[in-house]
């Protein structure tokens, strides 16, 4: 093992958060806007003024309304990060859909300058044909079941050998510099991208060995960014990692938390300071904190309190929002670099 850095190697060139504009999960095609237009502005503005961040990552569904809020994130003066995500697209039309995207990044770039395009996130389980399963949830559910790891470099090489074709697609249309947001159990080829992109979330299975897998990405000589990290906010949120967002019954009228749970916003808070502290000790390029808001209510009734299984920095109280601990948290954090 070697020895942990005891002090800040660089400081996060970008210092960044993801922002939902609306992502179909069902793969249907399209998701409703989150949030009226003069919201979307409100939250650019205090991304960059009062979480002071520097970059923003759009990810979503709808090219048009991810166009359209990155230009407000561009007026807000933040460097983005297009990441368009189609659920359940199989590689034709997953490609198609790169296309339109990547053309309408690089009219992005011609008005802004500060756009960069994520060509996709976690695609052996988003799209279609890489890993068996006729949905998310089916490849999802193969993925966690211990007799599928032995298949992982075959499902990887699957990948690669389609982000290639992703690139070339890319690269035809778009003049900027182009990443990925990998999963924890995809090997990628990073040899054609400009950054090595990882969602890296730490939770119980890997917080053993989560800064050796730091330093593995690191090792590849490109710079790194963290697309996604974070956790929920209620005790043991930080060992679920992703999948916090579970503690719901979607099934109940109106929907409740499937169990007691404690709400916990200062663990939040704390886990997203301390990854934030390990990625500058080890000279991550940026780090986008996964996420800046959600619709999921906060409610004084634990029971229904949603925001317990939102990994948002800020909570939805009666039609509005208010900061939680992890948004000081974070923007101590960013604006102290």
């Amino acid at each position: 093992m070697r020895e942990e850095p005891t002090e800040r190697a660089a400081p996060l060139v970008w210092k960044g958060v993801n922002y939902d504009t609306g992502t179909d999960y069902s793969g249907a095609g399209s998701a409703p806007a989150p949030w009226p237009d003069d919201v979307v502005r409100r939250h650019m503005a205090l991304i960059r003024a009062e979480l002071h961040a520097n970059s923003v990552t759009l990810l979503g569904t709808d090219v048009d309304r991810l166009t359209a809020y990155a230009d407000f994130a561009a007026e807000a003066g933040l460097h983005v990060w297009l990441q368009p995500r189609l659920i359940e697209g199989d590689a034709d039309a997953t490609l198609a859909y790169l296309a339109t995207a990547a053309e309408a990044a690089e009219r992005l770039r011609g008005r802004h300058g500060a756009v960069d395009l994520n060509v996709g996130c976690e695609l052996t389980v988003f799209a279609s044909g890489l890993v068996p399963g006729d949905t998310y949830d089916e490849r999802s559910a193969k993925l966690a079941l211990p007799e599928w790891w032995p298949r992982m470099p075959e499902f990887s090489e699957k990948l690669n050998g389609f982000l290639a074709r992703a690139v070339e697609v890319a690269r035809a249309r778009f003049g900027g510099r182009l990443t990925y947001g990998g999963a924890l159990w995809e090997q990628v080829d990073w040899s054609e991208f400009d950054f090595v992109g990882q969602n890296y979330y730490r939770m119980a299975y890997n917080t053993e060995h989560y800064t050796d897998g730091l330093r593995a990405h690191l090792d590849h000589g490109k710079p790194l960014l963290i697309t996604e990290f974070g956790c929920c906010a209620f005790e043991g949120g930080a060992a679920a990692g992703p999948t916090g967002y579970d503690i719901v019954d979607w099934s109940a009228d109106p929907p409740v938390l499937n169990g007691p749970y404690v709400r916990a916003e200062q663990e939040q808070a704390d886990y997203l300071t301390e990854l934030l502290d390990l990625y500058e000790a080890h000279g991550v390029h940026g780090a986008y904190v996964y996420e800046f808001a959600t619709s999921k209510p906060h409610s004084p009734d634990p029971a229904r309190d949603l925001d317990m299984a939102s990994f948002g920095l800020l909570k939805a109280v009666d039609g509005d929002w208010e900061q939680k601990e992890a948004f000081r948290a974070v923007s101590r954090r960013y604006g102290a670099g």
